[in-house]
């Protein structure tokens, strides 16, 4: 198959380490028809499924989880705001956020809340004019599609103010402060009336996706990414702000941090170190999949296999083998 064993196992570590990575969900604003209690784990796979109870949509999957209780299912919220934070396990206790927190188990690599949820509101609303927002912050694609619900949404400048953070100079400092501008702007939309109550529900995923790296280059508890860390965690509290006046306080606003995006990066570096190693080994992508089929098929067939010839030397042909006994007897006949 042209991949040797050694990134067989570095592809099962980095799988098992991806199954475990860190996360948290945060709860910044709720309605009253829902209670947000306790501090157990949840898992990135079941969001769909919690923001689809708030909603009062239809829920495919069972959990455990009991995080939540719908107190006033006739009153339930008229959006849900998911903010989708990469590269990070949490804001940390000390940011500032007024919110109730939940450990994150990070089973996904590409969450499909969004894709979910959406599917499942437009099952129910046939008519749509729901507001469905996906957005990337620093995805020029996704500020256009955004421009139909909070109106133009122009790529900002990044203000002249004093930062520890060098954006004239580093990238990663820049795309930081770019995304935060795109998300400020997000918010003077929302404070401008952009988005108002019309009795129809509606989904919000606004992903922020450069802290991590931000992060990685300047170092997890240096003064560049503490203020980065500062800047957001306002940004994020004067979006729920925002959001919460703008639909009557009928909102469910929430964080999500993961670290999964390191775990990413791993994998797709792991098949270049190997590839370093072994010269002509190509990486697949479906390779453990066909590791798997191809393992457990040959083990299968091999028992069979021995299990056939167990029996086969054990047969007695005179008693066992009708084919031998017709044989013989055509042969006696044919004499």
């Amino acid at each position: 198959m042209g991949v040797t064993m050694p990134l067989f196992w570095i592809t099962l570590a980095v799988s098992v380490l991806g199954s475990n990575a860190a996360g948290e969900f945060s709860v910044l604003h709720s309605p009253q028809s829902l209670k947000f209690f306790g501090s157990s784990k949840t898992s990135e796979s079941l969001l769909k499924e919690i923001f689809s109870a708030a909603l009062g949509l239809s829920v495919e999957e069972n959990s455990e989880w009991d995080g939540l209780s719908i107190t006033d299912p006739f009153n339930t919220p008229e959006a849900v705001v998911q903010v989708y934070i990469d590269g990070i396990s949490s804001l940390g206790e000390n940011s500032g956020l007024k919110s109730k927190n939940y450990p994150l188990i990070v089973d996904e690599y590409e969450p499909d809340a969004y894709d979910a949820i959406k599917h499942r509101i437009k099952q129910r609303f046939i008519n749509g004019n729901n507001k469905l927002v996906n957005i990337g912050l620093s995805n020029s694609d996704d500020l256009v599609a955004a421009s139909k619900v909070f109106g133009e949404i122009v790529p900002p400048k990044i203000p002249k103010k004093s930062f520890n953070l060098k954006y004239d100079t580093i990238d990663e400092d820049y795309q930081f402060l770019y995304e935060l501008e795109v998300l400020k702007k997000i918010i003077n939309k929302l404070k401008s009336g952009a988005v108002s109550p019309d009795n129809i529900i509606d989904f919000y995923n606004i992903r922020f996706r450069s802290l991590h790296a931000l992060s990685d280059y300047h170092g997890p508890n240096s003064i560049q990414t503490k203020e980065a860390r500062q800047l957001l965690v306002e940004a994020i509290q004067e979006l729920n702000d925002a959001f919460v006046k703008a639909y009557d306080g009928s909102v469910l606003v929430t964080v999500v941090t993961t670290d999964v995006a390191h775990t990413r990066r791993a994998i797709r570096a792991a098949p270049d170190a190997v590839a370093d190693d072994q010269g002509q080994d190509n990486y697949s992508a479906d390779y453990a999949a066909i590791f798997n089929i191809m393992l457990w098929f040959g083990i299968v067939f091999a028992f069979s296999l021995v299990a056939i010839v167990y029996a086969v030397m054990d047969m007695d042909p005179g008693r066992d083998s009708i084919i031998y006994r017709m044989t013989s007897t055509r042969m006696k006949k044919d004499n």
